[in-house]
């Protein structure tokens, strides 16, 4: 990206690093999760995978990390993500609706 011009890209191609950004992140908090199962869990404990606060996390870091680049970054965005965020993460933990399985 520090080789074009950013005005004189497509859209997509400004896109497509901060969804690469985000792919990393989330594959490394499965990292630091499978890393947490293994090493810091009692014997015969199961350890269940925080898919959903993975996925608020990352989404949230992208998006800060988007702003940034815009240089629209504020206290107030700050603010707005994180409290998007942990009020979608808690609505979406409530209504999460366990399927029996046969």
């Amino acid at each position: 990206m520090m080789l074009f011009q950013p005005s004189n890209l497509p859209v997509v191609v400004l896109i497509v690093p901060f969804v690469l950004l985000f792919a990393a992140f989330y594959s490394l908090w499965n990292l630091l999760g499978l890393l947490r199962a293994k090493y810091f869990t009692q014997k015969g404990a199961i350890a269940r995978p925080h898919r959903r606060l993975g996925l608020a996390i990352c989404l949230s870091a992208t998006l800060l990390l988007v702003l940034q680049s815009l240089g629209q970054l504020t206290l107030r965005d700050v603010l707005t993500v994180v409290a998007i965020i942990i009020l979608g993460y808690l609505y979406v933990a409530r209504s999460h609706l366990d399927v029996p399985q046969r």
